[in-house]
C-alpha cells in the first residue's frame, strides 16, 4: 500500500512569467544579439547570413509563429521542441543572461517580416 496525501496546504510553484515587453525591440540590435549570444553558431537564419545545421533552420521553424512564441522558445527552449531535435541542445540560460532589452531585441529580430 502506498501512502496518500489527504490535505494539501499552500501553492503549487509556478514558472515564473515572463515580463518582457517584445513590442520594444529593435530589430537591428536583435542582430547584434543573435551573432554575440552565439545564436548563429547553432542556426540558420537567412537574415544573419547564418547556415549552421546544430539547431532548428529558423527560416523555416519560426514562420508563423508570433513574438510569444519565439520569446518562449529562447528562455524555455524545451518546452516545445522541434520535430527530429532533441530537447536540453540549446542552453537554457538565455531568459537569465540576456537583459530584457536584448531579449525584446532578440525577438524583434527574429519575428521580422521577410524581405
Amino acid at each position: 500500500m502506498s501512502p496518500t496525501a489527504e490535505t494539501v496546504e499552500g501553492a503549487l510553484p509556478t514558472e515564473p512569467t515572463q515580463t518582457v515587453n517584445t513590442s520594444k525591440g529593435d530589430p537591428a540590435a536583435g542582430k547584434e544579439v543573435f551573432t554575440s549570444a552565439g545564436c548563429a553558431g547553432c542556426h540558420t537564419y537567412g537574415p544573419a547570413g547564418s547556415s549552421a545545421t546544430i539547431g532548428p533552420d529558423l527560416d523555416t521553424a519560426l514562420q508563423g509563429k508570433d513574438a510569444t512564441f519565439v520569446l518562449e522558445s529562447i528562455v524555455d527552449p524545451n518546452k516545445e521542441v522541434a520535430s527530429g531535435f532533441q530537447p536540453n541542445i540549446m542552453p537554457a540560460t538565455f531568459g537569465e543572461s540576456l537583459s530584457d532589452q536584448q531579449l525584446a531585441d532578440l525577438v524583434a529580430f527574429l519575428t521580422q517580416p521577410s524581405s
